[in-house]
């Protein structure tokens, strides 16, 4: 464990990211994913990521902000993604 993780002072960073998703009858569209990074004083390291969460640039940067203003912790990311799109 880093002396950052145990100061308290690790910062978690989400970012979107798009990629192209192919359908089974061959139609191919633009969507939206997210990674999840943790910050310390050594860079990034990135924990986790989601593609295909949506196709909608706003839907993505609306989860976006609420991920990184109430800095989700890891082990929470996959079900507030989750909650967020039900």
């Amino acid at each position: 464990m880093c002396l950052v993780s145990v100061l308290g002072d690790s910062k978690y960073e989400y970012r979107s990211f798009t990629h192209i998703l192919n359908t089974e009858d061959s139609v191919s569209f633009l969507a939206y994913g997210i990674e999840l990074y943790a910050r310390d004083v050594t860079g990034c390291t990135k924990l986790d990521c989601i593609h295909g969460i949506t196709t909608r640039y706003e839907k993505i940067n609306e989860l976006l902000d609420i991920l990184n203003r109430t800095q989700v912790y890891p082990c929470h990311f996959r079900d507030i993604v989750e909650d967020f799109l039900s």
